[in-house]
C-alpha cells in the first residue's frame, strides 16, 4: 500500500504554480520551428488572395501584423466587397475565432496563478499550433508560459512576411485550394493535437467534436462547424467529469 506522502506527490506536482522564463521562450521557439515553416505557404496564399480582391500589399501586411488571425482573415476576404460589410466581417471573424474561448479555458487551469497583465497579451497572439504545443508541454509538467511566447515569436514574422511576399506577387497561382494549402494547414494542426490524447478517457469528447463538426458541415452554412464542434466536445467533457 502506498504511503500518504507517495499518494500526495502527484497532487503536489499538479498544483505546482506556473512560471514565465527565458528557457520556456527558447523551448517554445524550438518546438514551433516545423510549424512556422509549414505556415509560410499559408501566408503566401493569404497575401495572394488579398491582392486578388483588391487589397494592397501594405494593407494586407498590416492586417496580418495586427490581427494575426489566420483562417479568420481568409473568411473575411470572402466578404470583401464595396462598400465593406463591416458588421458581417466582425461577426464572421468572431465565429471563426470562437474556438479560442475553449482553447483558453483548456489552458487556464495550468496558468491560473499568473497575473492577467501577462496572460492576456499572450492570449491575444495564441495560434492553433501555439496552443497545442503549449498545452501539450504543460500536460507533461512544464508549466512555463514562456513556451507560448516562443510560439508567437516564431510564427508572427513568418505569417506577416509571407503575407507581404504573397501580396507582392499577386494572384500568380497561389490560391490555397488550388495548391492544397488549406489541407496542409489542417493536417499540420491535426498532427500537433495528436500528442494531447491521454487515453480512452478522451475518446468520447473527441468523438463528440467530430460528430458535431460533421453535422454542422452538412446542415449549417458558413463556419459554424468550428464553434459547434468545440462546444460539443466541451459539453461532453464537462458531463463526464461531473459524474
Amino acid at each position: 500500500m502506498e504511503s500518504a506522502s507517495q499518494q500526495s506527490a502527484p497532487q503536489q506536482a499538479e498544483a505546482e504554480p506556473a512560471v514565465f522564463t527565458r528557457a520556456g521562450v527558447w523551448r517554445g521557439m524550438k518546438l514551433t520551428l516545423p510549424f512556422s515553416i509549414s505556415a509560410l505557404p499559408f501566408g503566401l496564399a493569404y497575401g495572394a488572395a488579398a491582392a486578388g480582391v483588391g487589397v494592397t500589399p501594405g494593407e494586407a501586411t498590416l492586417m496580418s501584423a495586427l490581427l494575426f488571425a489566420g483562417s479568420a482573415q481568409f473568411a473575411v476576404l470572402s466578404l470583401w466587397v464595396t462598400p465593406l460589410p463591416l458588421m458581417a466581417m466582425v461577426l464572421t471573424a468572431f465565429l471563426v475565432n470562437a474556438r479560442h474561448v475553449v482553447m483558453g479555458a483548456a489552458l487556464h487551469p495550468f496558468i491560473s496563478n499568473l497575473p492577467r497583465k501577462l496572460v492576456l497579451p499572450l492570449a491575444g497572439g495564441m495560434t492553433d499550433a501555439g496552443w497545442a504545443i503549449t498545452l501539450q508541454e504543460m500536460m507533461r509538467g512544464r508549466r512555463d508560459l514562456g513556451i507560448l511566447l516562443g510560439t508567437i515569436i516564431m510564427q508572427w514574422p513568418v505569417w506577416t512576411g509571407g503575407t507581404l511576399a504573397g501580396a507582392l506577387v499577386g494572384g500568380a497561382g497561389l490560391e490555397p485550394k488550388r495548391w492544397g494549402l488549406d489541407v496542409l494547414i489542417a493536417g499540420v494542426f491535426a498532427t500537433s493535437v495528436i500528442g494531447l490524447y491521454r487515453g480512452r478517457g478522451d475518446a468520447l469528447p473527441w468523438a463528440a467534436a467530430i460528430a458535431g463538426t460533421a453535422a454542422s458541415l452538412l446542415w449549417l452554412p458558413g463556419n459554424w462547424y468550428i464553434l459547434i464542434g468545440g462546444l460539443c466536445a466541451g459539453l461532453v467533457g464537462l458531463l463526464r467529469h461531473a459524474d
